[in-house]
């Protein structure tokens, strides 16, 4: 095959890709996307002489050196991307449970934090599918009228369109809370305002206590038939990591919860990589139906921002009254959705389809879905050092993700103090300092673009061995691209 006819080839799968991403949406949001393949197709052209093997290896090279970077920031790191079109699965898996603990693979389980926000709003549309629970009803009529002051339709409460409050904290900042206490300051919960989608816990604890049942049907659609076997509030078995003692969770109102045999509903679930892959699998093949799907990403009210009550735009403010932005609504029925408008969300990666959707966990725990275009992508860290702080996985322009070993390589260490993120030598004293966000936007978008890379190459590849009739080549090509990759850290 002539380099011209290979160019061609890749040029036609190129905007056959782009239009798939693109088409409930608009194209000016993408373009990016063009540049990225131009690169990417001269890269191709390069390599139009290597075996499929090779392309596939220097493609994933540059996202396995970044995965490897920021495996040193935190003590251990599992990550999982898949294209369902390609076929192309990778999972990575590096550092330790804990300072000279096992080693992470695919068996270790990790706290999912708030990610667990997202298996409570599966289990309430499943259940609401098969006409045992409605999102409709107001909450006050399930429970048997334990939350009196919630005349609200659930599915507006799951959506964060209340600010709720109870009398007293949920945790035990205060000293020792029983269950009585525990269960009256539930109860106790109020409609301090309305429209101002503040991401809050208590609607999924309400929520999940309200599910009739819950602990039975989620074992039976996470468990039994999903098929996510290392999916679990119960720590007795597997390996874990993403506590601070390695013996409770990390969420304090979990904690509380847990002592009393009561599973919650906005953290406390343990995951594997792999079973949010999978997560991701059965959802693609229809576990939820498509206006379940809808229901979640679509907020209460069809606008990009919040405004007040004269119609002005709503502003974000700190304590002091300093403004940091317009309010945008990021928040389905817990999960960041894609803002059809195009208004970015912080767990969102820009070249998601306008129904995907991410969630996010305190722990280190991120995962996003985009059913459309068959893509996801997750990562889960342990993010506590052996000094029992919070670690953070960084993006901005000081410190390189991909050089990001190579401070740790003299005994330098990481470490967050208040919103900055610092440097230190061995001695203590701060070499750099940087503003941080909790997980990297860069690797996020990095695990994409690989799976994008990677289908374009595929596509391309597979045209060649059609057009010179090569049935070898194109067994190469699937054997090398549809076949899961594996990589373990030292």
């Amino acid at each position: 095959m002539e380099k011209n006819e290979y160019l061609g080839i890749i040029t036609e799968e190129e905007y056959k890709l782009i239009y798939e991403l693109i088409e409930n949406g608009k194209l000016k949001e993408y373009r990016y996307l063009v540049d990225m393949f131009e690169n990417e197709k001269r890269e191709l052209v390069d390599m139009m002489d290597k075996t499929p093997n090779e392309v596939y290896n220097t493609i994933i090279f540059d996202y396995l050196k970044s995965v490897k970077g920021i495996s040193m920031l935190v003590p251990g790191l599992s990550t999982g991307i898949k294209d369902v079109k390609s076929g192309v699965s990778i999972y990575t898996y590096d550092g330790k449970t804990k300072l000279n603990g096992q080693n992470i693979d695919e068996n270790t389980r990790f706290d999912l934090a708030s990610s667990t926000k997202l298996f409570t709003t599966i289990e309430a549309l499943k259940l609401a599918e098969e006409g045992r629970f409605s999102l409709d009803k107001n909450v006050c009529e399930y429970k048997k009228g334990k939350y009196v002051n919630l005349r609200i339709p659930v599915e507006k409460m799951a959506k964060f369109y209340y600010d709720l409050r109870t009398d007293g904290r949920l945790d035990e900042r205060e000293g020792g809370l029983s269950l009585e206490e525990l269960q009256r300051r539930l109860s106790s919960t109020i409609i301090a305002k309305d429209r101002t989608f503040i991401y809050s816990d208590i609607p999924f604890i309400i929520l999940k206590d309200i599910l009739p049942n819950s602990d039975e049907y989620f074992k039976k659609y996470f468990n039994e038939e999903m098929g996510l076997f290392k999916t679990s509030y119960d720590r007795s078995f597997g390996v874990l990591t993403g506590m601070r003692d390695n013996e409770s969770v990390n969420d304090p109102k979990a904690r509380v919860m847990e002592r009393y045999s009561l599973n919650p509903g906005h953290a406390g679930i343990f995951s594997t990589s792999r079973d949010l892959v999978k997560l991701f699998e059965k959802l693609n093949e229809g576990f939820l139906s498509h206006e379940s799907i809808m229901t979640m990403v679509t907020p209460m009210f069809d606008s990009p921002i919040l405004l007040n009550p004269n119609g002005t735009i709503m502003f974000n403010k700190n304590k002091d009254g300093y403004t940091s932005g317009v309010r945008s609504i990021n928040r389905g029925m817990g999960v960041y959705y894609k803002h059809p408008e195009g208004i970015r969300a912080n767990e969102m990666v820009d070249v998601m389809g306008n129904e995907s959707f991410s969630i996010a966990g305190f722990t280190g725990t991120w995962a996003t879905f985009d059913l459309q275009n068959g893509l996801t992508a997750n990562i889960l860290a342990n993010p506590l050092s052996y000094e029992n702080e919070r670690e953070v996985i960084i993006d901005n322009e000081k410190f390189s993700i991909v050089d990001c070993g190579k401070h740790f390589e003299d005994g330098t260490k990481f470490k967050v103090a208040g919103k900055n993120s610092k440097i230190l030598d061995g001695d203590g004293n701060v070499i750099d300092s940087a503003p941080f966000t909790r997980i990297t936007n860069t690797l996020k978008e990095m695990q994409i673009y690989t799976l994008l890379k990677l289908r374009l190459a595929k596509n391309s590849l597979m045209r060649m061995a059609k057009l010179e009739r090569s049935l070898v080549l194109a067994d190469e090509v699937q054997n090398s691209f549809e076949s899961v990759k594996v990589v373990k850290g030292k």
